[in-house]
């Protein structure tokens, strides 16, 4: 997929904010050991039931750990995941979707603990709150996932 990179300064020049838009999804997990620190803030928003339809459990699981290598020491990852119920409406959408929506595993609410464990490395979570919106569908919980200062002895 093509990718896109959009960058804001500050007037001394630096870039404090970097957008890019594409496929995150690696094709494998080889390629997981090229992935350098880059970021202080990742933001997941709406974005992992749809990474899970299309790309299943080990999909999922390889985007949350090239965020965890993404990330410099101390950075954040925000994350609004979508409740199972609504992966349920999507499901006939394609051939590929129906396939993995029955084979996924990983639930959302085991999403936590899946980002706390040694197989992704985040240190610690806190809930920051579930937006009050008038849209039911919009009224999910945001987390913050932190990545320890220093690195863990492997």
């Amino acid at each position: 997929a093509a990718h896109t990179r959009c960058t804001f300064s500050i007037a001394d020049g630096t870039d404090p904010f970097v957008c890019q838009q594409g496929n995150y999804v690696l094709e494998k997990d080889e390629l997981l050991e090229t992935q350098r620190p880059e970021y202080d803030v990742i933001l997941c928003l709406s974005l992992t039931k749809w990474i899970h339809l299309n790309w299943g459990d080990e999909g999922l699981k390889r985007m949350f750990k090239r965020i965890f290598r993404h990330l410099r020491p101390g950075g954040i990852f925000i994350l609004e995941p979508q409740p199972w119920s609504s992966y349920g409406k999507r499901r006939k959408l394609t051939e590929t979707i129906y396939r993995n929506y029955y084979k996924i595993i990983l639930k959302p609410e085991q999403f936590t603990s899946y980002l706390l464990s040694p197989e992704v490395g985040f240190s610690s979570y806190e809930l920051v709150g579930t937006p009050q919106s008038t849209s039911k569908g919009f009224q999910r919980p945001v987390y913050l996932f932190h990545k320890n200062r220093r690195p863990t002895a492997s």
